[in-house]
This record gives structure tokens, C-alpha cells and sequence, in this order.
């Protein structure tokens, strides 16, 4: 078995942990994670241990033996070196983005991958004292309809300090904020998910693979008015997620932004002015036209010819701009590096991680 060596039993003395995260949560976690069935890792381990052992194991009632456990990483391709110092952490109000139903099991992969990520990201903070309090800029606000969502965009802006201008990017913005941002492989038929963790820090989770930029921006500014309006919950779902897309375009594109650069009124559109908000404001031409579209800027009879007639032939929107800044999550990679850097991770050739895909090379780390 991998073996790394990590000061995280520093963290568990300096703050009396009980030292609770244990190999059978970890085991089932990463099960799941993986998409595993109990019968599914039994089979692939040709019967070296039974499903009901592996059951025993994860709800420790059993410890397995040295040469099972190695058996069982190697499976999942993962190493649980990376245990000291974390907590079991809960999740709660989830809300996946998806086009269609996904399935349980689906739900419940992701779920575990996030948990897996949240219990390492959080023994990470814990580590340097930089745990970040998130506090809801317009908590207790009352959002009924979508005139509603247009000033709750705007009192956002204010409050984070945005103005009017652009986002250069939407993750730090929701990471300085206090929102852990994290962007993992998922199927393409989620977007993102948003939720919280032990009921007081919200997370957001993007699809980093297959993705526009702009989708990713828009994305991850839709599961913030999850995370800052809980009451669009009680309403139906199509009502809350048109809800929650009127919020990302507002506070992507406000109202003042629309009136300086295309005007209140408009009855034809050049395509190079779309290309050019596209490329100053990272969001897509059809989410700016739906914008338009909802601030009476066009009609509906021209919002759907542009729809048919050109967006619908150009879905990728080639020739159409594009944002040129990377938005991405950086504050756990942040963490990471800072681990290697301060002497918390010595293996100089193995690295830390808790997924092969994700694996961090310690000797990558070029220190100054």
C-alpha cells in the first residue's frame, strides 16, 4: 500500500480531534465514489473476500487484514494515507443541474466524491487556520418574482463589491466569499450540484470536463441562488431553476451593462455585438439573446428566429468570441501546494491524493 507520509496528526493534537474518520467510512465512500456495487467488488477481487465482509468492513463491525485492504485500494485506486487529521463531515440540502432525472446510484457516486473532497478540503483550512465564515449577502430577502431576482443580482454586486463591470472569475468571487468551490469529472448530464456542509458552509460543485467557460460560469452563479435563496424551494421545480437562471444573467449581465452596450430597444442585432459581450462579460451568445429576450430588449417573435435560425446551427457558437480568462477553482490546489511547500507532505516522489485522477506530484513543486 502507498505509503505517504503526511503530518496531519499535528491538526488531530492541536485541536483534540477523536481521530473519528475511520477506514470503514472511508471504504464506503470510496465505494460508492467508484460506482461499486458490494457484489461487483467481490467479484473484481475473485472472491478474496466476500460481499458480506465488505459490508462488515464498512460498517466496521470487521477490520480487514493488511493484504485485503491493499487488495481494496488497488481496486479503487486510491490510498487512505490521507485520513489524518480529517473529520467525517455531513452533507445536506443538495440540488443537482441536470437536463434530465439522473439516477439514485448516480447521485449517490457524486455525493460520496464530493464527501470524500469536503473532508480533506476542510482538515486542509483547519490546518493553516484559514477556515473562511461564509455570511448570506442578502439573507432574509423575499423573492416572489423575477423583478425580485433583478434586485437581489444587483444587491449582490453591491455587497461583494462587483460594480457593474465584469466577473473576471465567478469562482474566486464565490470562494472569497466563503463558498467551496470544487470542480470534478462528473457525467455530462449534471452540470453542477450545489449544498452544504454540517449544515453552515455551502458548497458548489462544476463539471470541469466537456464544458464551456461561459456554461461553467453561468453554472456555478445558478447554484449560488440555491445557496442564497432557500426558499425557492417551496416553489415547483421549473418555477425555481427559471428562478435561479434569471438570478445568474442578472448578476452576469445587469440591466445598466444591457442599456450601455446594446440599448433599451432593439430591433435587429449584429452578431459582432453579441461576440463582443460574450468575450468582455464570459457569457454565452444564447444566454446573452435569453437575457434580451427578458428585458424586453427584443421581442419574443425575433428572440425565437434568432434561436432557430443561427444559435441552433451553431451550438458551440464557433466564430462567436469567447471569454479569454480561465475561471477555475483554486483555493484547494492553493492548500495543496502550500502542504507541499511547508514540509506537511515529505514523500518527494509518491504525492498526496485521494483519487489517481487528481494526484499532485510532490516533486512537481518547484519552490523559490
Amino acid at each position: 500500500m502507498v505509503d505517504i507520509y503526511i503530518l496531519f496528526s499535528y491538526v488531530c493534537k492541536q485541536n483534540n480531534y477523536s481521530m473519528n474518520y475511520t477506514i470503514s467510512i472511508w471504504l464506503k465512500n470510496i465505494r460508492r465514489m467508484r460506482g461499486l456495487t458490494l457484489d461487483e467488488v467481490s467479484q473484481r477481487l475473485n472472491g478474496m473476500v466476500t460481499k458480506q465482509a465488505i459490508s462488515k468492513y464498512e460498517r466496521g463491525l470487521m477490520k480487514p487484514s493488511d493484504v485485503v485492504l491493499d487488495a481494496l485500494c488497488k481496486l479503487y485506486q486510491a490510498s487512505p494515507d490521507f485520513l489524518l487529521g480529517r473529520k467525517p463531515v455531513e452533507l445536506s440540502g443538495f440540488s443537482f443541474r441536470s437536463k434530465e432525472q439522473i439516477s439514485q446510484k448516480l447521485k449517490q457516486r457524486i455525493i460520496s466524491q464530493v464527501q470524500m473532497w469536503m473532508e480533506n478540503y476542510l482538515a486542509l483550512e483547519s490546518l493553516f487556520d484559514v477556515m473562511a465564515d461564509f455570511k448570506n449577502p442578502v439573507k432574509g430577502l423575499c423573492i416572489s418574482d423575477y423583478d425580485d431576482m433583478e434586485n437581489a443580482a444587483l444587491q449582490v454586486r453591491r455587497k461583494w463589491g462587483l460594480g457593474n463591470d465584469t466577473m473576471a472569475s465567478v469562482c474566486r468571487v464565490l470562494e472569497l466569499a466563503g463558498i467551496k468551490v470544487l470542480e470534478l469529472d462528473i457525467e455530462e448530464d449534471v452540470d453542477g450540484l450545489c449544498g452544504w456542509v454540517n449544515k453552515k458552509t455551502p458548497f458548489v460543485v462544476l463539471r470541469k470536463n466537456n464544458v464551456t467557460v461561459e456554461r461553467k460560469r453561468f453554472t456555478a452563479l445558478h447554484e449560488l441562488a440555491h445557496i442564497l435563496f432557500p426558499s425557492l424551494e417551496s416553489m415547483d421545480y421549473k418555477t425555481k431553476e427559471r428562478m435561479c437562471h434569471r438570478f445568474a444573467s442578472a448578476i452576469l449581465l445587469p440591466k445598466e451593462v444591457i442599456n450601455a452596450y446594446v440599448g433599451k430597444v432593439r430591433d435587429n442585432l449584429a452578431v459582432s455585438e453579441l461576440s463582443s459581450l460574450r468575450s468582455m462579460y464570459g457569457v454565452s451568445v444564447a444566454a446573452i439573446v435569453h437575457r434580451l429576450k427578458d428585458l424586453n430588449v427584443i421581442s419574443i417573435d425575433y428572440y425565437n428566429h434568432i434561436f432557430d435560425d443561427r444559435i441552433k446551427q451553431n451550438l458551440l457558437e464557433e466564430g462567436w468570441g469567447a471569454y479569454p480568462l480561465i475561471d477555475e477553482a483554486v483555493k484547494y490546489k492553493s492548500l495543496m501546494n502550500r502542504a507541499v511547500v511547508e514540509g506537511y507532505v515529505k514523500d518527494v516522489e509518491l504525492g498526496v491524493y485521494i483519487d489517481e485522477k487528481y494526484k499532485i506530484g510532490v516533486s512537481e513543486v518547484e519552490i523559490m
